[in-house]
């Protein structure tokens, strides 16, 4: 398999495991095989932009450094960690195993995107996330790319990959099953802070933060407040030992 992939989408589901920071650059990304099975052979045509090419999920890590991690990234380090790739006319190099230096972390507004369209894209991951069946084939995953890459790329409020500013103009079926995951993410409840993995010149990755679910966030918040009360509680003790009676 050639070194250089072009043209293909990213995006991350993170792990919990610690590894080494990197010394010098903000992420490393490492992309070691295909996730669903070899996707070289799907092949598919858009337009705005222009584009026809190979399209699929990979299968990878990142190692972040200490100034992301100690804003919340966690290092992923697990062989199931996925990634897709945002832009169409990048590419990248490197595959399979190579590592890729020089890496971003930036939020959905740092990269230019609103927050309606970060909204979005957390929604199609999130409901791809819900249920493994949605993308567990290349052809589910190329697919993937295709909603994803319609909702980096489309200025309308289209959701088919069939009409609308961005669009399939090969004769593919995967535009199919795409327009199927725009349409059935369209209300779901979003998991994902949208961040991307950007670096100038080569192509951009799609990295998601998992948002806490309410019930687990209700705990937190209520442990810092017990936290809190303990606080002032000993706080409060400490003060009338120290009264004079």
């Amino acid at each position: 398999m050639t070194s250089r992939i072009r043209n293909t989408l990213a995006a991350v589901a993170l792990a919990a495991s610690a590894l080494a920071p990197a010394a010098s650059q903000a992420a490393v990304v490492r992309l070691s095989s295909w996730a669903y099975g070899n996707s070289w052979n799907n092949q598919v045509k858009v337009g705005t932009p222009a584009h026809t090419g190979a399209a699929g999920g990979f299968k990878g890590s990142v190692d972040f450094d200490a100034g992301e991690e100690a804003q919340g990234w966690v290092d992923v380090a697990d062989p199931d960690f996925i990634t897709y790739c945002i832009e169409i006319t990048e590419s990248f190099h490197g595959f399979p195993s190579a590592l890729m230096a020089g890496y971003e972390v930036r939020s959905a507004a740092a990269y230019g995107w609103s927050a309606a369209r970060a909204e979005r894209i957390g929604r199609l991951m999130s409901h791809v996330a819900a249920d493994p069946t949605r993308v567990d084939h290349k052809d589910e995953s190329t697919a993937l790319q295709l909603a994803l890459w319609n909702l980096v790329y489309d200025t309308d409020a289209d959701l088919s990959l069939l009409a609308g500013d961005f669009r399939e103009t090969g004769s593919s079926t995967f535009e199919t099953y795409a327009d199927a995951l725009l349409a059935a993410s369209a209300n779901a409840a979003n998991r994902y802070e949208v961040h991307v993995l950007s670096k100038a010149g080569s192509q951009d990755f799609l990295l998601l933060r998992q948002v806490p679910e309410p019930a687990t966030l209700a705990l937190c918040l209520a442990a810092l407040g017990g936290v809190g009360l303990s606080r002032r509680r000993r706080r409060a003790d400490a003060g009338a030992a120290a009264a004079p009676r």
